[in-house]
């Protein structure tokens, strides 16, 4: 049956809707078992991170706490009032009376008298002298605490942890010292609530996960309901943890239930807690998700199955069409486009991104002819323009040699810096960067030849920061802008002017701030320039015949070399002031 379904024939409608059905629906339940097994990776994981975070936290906690009540000790023996009464045999009662009204000032100074589950503080001396505080003195509290302090059959230099069957309650012993001699002088014993201080210890562990504190002298579960056979269960589960005695996690088995584990230690009083996480939480979690998933996997399929027959009427009728154009253009035919496929969004859209494609091609083909041609046409220019400059130097050369003989010191000069200026140009035409220094040198040498021509009538001062020498710095950059301001601002004006020409870097010593300042004729209104067009003037009709190609060229040389933050920034008053700058990264 199965043979004769494959083999049977069938409008290709049919079988796209069923290849596309099974293939979703494969796709869907591989992707559910992987998602099962990644959800409960995942989760897992989770757990794990959860669990070393959650007991990092309770043992700091749990540190914390001690800390907090072996501060008792050290302020009981701070005080000069109890720590005389401990050293003395004296038995009246208002030295008993101060012991105790010092001792409770100082757990309300240091705000540990306000702490719920603290209960009470006795100390015993060597003299059978007691005193204390206490919040719920009876006869009860103090046998108890009496029959600790019997029970201690050695010195407690540290903090240790007793308690008494029957009490709710846990007993810290410290042993007291004369800090003179090291003698004994008694002994503190600091009375908890069990329940209450352990309720603050695991008050923000997670909802159904529990936490074993024990040692020698007591175990308590957080979140737990004793009864009879509790005491014998926690044996068991305490006997398991200290089988393994590290800090991994481990499964184990506690009330008929799995958890997952881990023991933490706090060696300081010998106290280990192991956080329990109930593993069914991890597997309920997955299943939910799992179902959830499920469920829409189904709904998936039955639309898939829906949309798939409608899909396929639409892909069949347009895919020969397309077919057909695309050998067409494989067989080297990029003149006749595309048609026939309007009637499809899809399709269509296809249709126009192959004609757009064969636009680009036809495009790309005259460009690639065209800058053929251009090269060519470069390539002659440049070799009949190698003879010129060698002629120019010489005659050059020649003037200022005539000059010099002539005692015209003025014209050899201007000979030579008009040779130095041609030769920068011919030097670094092909040369995208000149340093500092080259530049500045040649802009020297054009304010020469200008100086020459305008004598006096203007000024130039120069701002540079020192160590700017070895930078190097867009091509004749400085100066474009220096001959901007001498023809377009200073040279139209009637009175004298000045030109400050300023390299300096920014606080920071990320850029480097290139100003020319001039207070010449200015602009009435700041032209704009099309960073993406080159040396066809400017978008502004003020400046009429005045296109400004150096600077337009300058400020699209800038665009492609930094970006659009080092383009030109133009600040004019016309008749007053004139600044031309930019910045390039350092």
């Amino acid at each position: 049956m199965l043979k004769n379904f494959l083999h049977e024939r069938r409008s290709i409608t049919a079988q796209t809707s069923i290849l596309i059905t099974l293939t979703i629906a494969v796709a869907l339940v591989i992707s559910a078992l992987l998602f099962y097994y990644k959800t409960d990776k995942e989760l897992t994981t989770h757990y794990r991170e959860q669990m070393f975070q959650e007991s990092n936290t309770t043992m700091n906690v749990l540190s914390d706490n001690i800390d907090t009540i072996d501060s008792i000790y050290r302020l009981l023996v701070s005080s000069d009032t109890i720590y005389s009464f401990m050293a003395s045999s004296s038995r009246t009662p208002s030295d008993y009376i101060a012991a105790e009204k010092q001792m409770t000032s100082l757990l309300i100074l240091n705000n540990l008298w306000e702490k719920s589950y603290l209960e009470s503080v006795y100390v015993y001396t060597n003299y059978n002298k007691r005193f204390y505080v206490s919040k719920n003195d009876n006869m009860i509290k103090r046998e108890e605490n009496a029959a600790v302090y019997r029970n201690l059959t050695e010195p407690s230099p540290t903090l240790t942890l007793h308690a008494l069957d029957g009490s709710d309650d846990l007993y810290f012993v410290r042993t007291i010292y004369n800090l003179s001699s090291g003698d004994v002088l008694g002994t503190m014993i600091v009375t908890l609530n069990q329940k209450s201080w352990v309720n603050m210890l695991t008050q923000n562990i997670s909802k159904g996960w529990h936490i074993l504190m024990y040692n020698n002298s007591f175990e308590t579960i957080s979140d737990y309901n004793y009864d009879v056979t509790s005491k014998d269960r926690i044996e068991a589960l305490k006997k398991s943890l200290d089988y393994y005695n590290d800090k991994a996690l481990h499964h184990v088995k506690f009330e008929s239930k799995d958890y997952l584990t881990l023991s933490n230690n706090l060696k300081k009083i010998d106290i280990s807690a192991t956080i329990m996480a109930p593993q069914n939480q991890i597997k309920r979690q997955v299943n939910n998700v799992l179902n959830s998933y499920i469920i829409v996997m189904f709904i998936i399929i039955f639309i898939v199955l829906l949309i798939s027959f409608a899909i396929s009427r639409y892909i069949t009728k347009p895919v020969g069409t397309m077919i057909h154009n695309i050998n067409k253009i494989s067989h080297g035919n990029y003149s006749e486009k595309v048609s026939g496929l309007e009637e499809y969004e899809e399709f269509y859209a296809l249709q126009v991104a192959i004609n757009d494609m064969l636009d680009q091609i036809h495009a790309y083909h005259d460009n690639v002819l065209e800058q053929n041609i251009s090269l060519k046409t470069a390539e002659i220019k440049a070799l009949q323009s190698q003879l010129n400059p060698h002629f120019i130097f010489n005659v050059l050369n020649t003037l200022a040699w005539k000059a010099e003989m002539s005692d015209n010191s003025e014209l050899s000069q201007m000979a030579i810096a008009i040779g130095e200026i041609f030769k920068a140009t011919t030097a670094y035409r092909n040369s995208q960067y000149i340093s500092i220094a080259e530049e500045l040198k040649f802009v020297k040498f054009y304010i020469y030849l200008q100086q020459m021509r305008f004598e006096d009538k203007i000024s130039v001062t120069f701002d540079i920061d020192k160590d700017l020498d070895d930078i190097n710095i867009p091509c004749f950059c400085v100066q474009t802008l220096v001959e901007n301001a001498y023809v377009h601002g200073l040279e139209p004006k009637d009175t004298n002017g000045h030109l400050t020409i300023s390299i300096k870097k920014d606080n920071e010593n990320k850029f480097l701030l290139i100003n020319i300042i001039d207070d010449g004729v200015g602009f009435e209104k700041i032209p704009k320039f099309d960073i993406n067009v080159a040396s066809k003037g400017t978008t502004s009709e003020a400046v009429g015949s005045r296109p400004h190609i150096g600077l337009k060229n300058l400020n699209r040389r800038l665009f492609l070399m930094y970006g659009e933050d080092a383009v030109l920034h133009i600040e004019s008053i016309p008749e007053v002031r004139t600044a031309i700058s930019f910045k390039i990264p350092l």
